[in-house]
């Protein structure tokens, strides 16, 4: 029995001799890695955000430009149908002179 029980001491030292070094070296391994992940998602990200904030930029310049456009552009419909109003306008008091004119030169 006291031979089982040193034979499973021995198996356990040279066990621990082999796999805790190699635990050691794979935690520590392990740590360095999370940490190098760590910063490369730091820097995606910040490049992320740079990237949205450029076309959040973007866009708000592009919201202003269509703004302007539409502001434009009923402008240039109310001076349409402004000018339409005043031809109109004219084409009534033409007509009405020529009516004045054709009942001038009947008489």
């Amino acid at each position: 029995m006291i031979e089982s029980w040193e034979m499973i001491r021995h198996v356990a030292e040279v066990l621990g001799m082999i796999f805790l070094p190699i635990l050691g070296w794979m935690l520590f391994t392990l740590n360095n890695h999370s940490k190098k992940i760590i910063l490369l998602e730091e820097r995606v990200n910040e490049t992320i955000t740079t990237r949205l904030s450029n076309l959040e930029e973007r866009m708000d310049d592009v919201n202003k430009k269509v703004d302007e456009n539409h502001a434009l552009i009923n402008d240039i419909a109310m001076n349409v149908n402004s000018c339409k109003m005043v031809l109109d306008d004219r084409d009534q008091k033409l007509d009405s002179i020529l009516e004045q004119v054709k009942k001038m030169s009947e008489k």
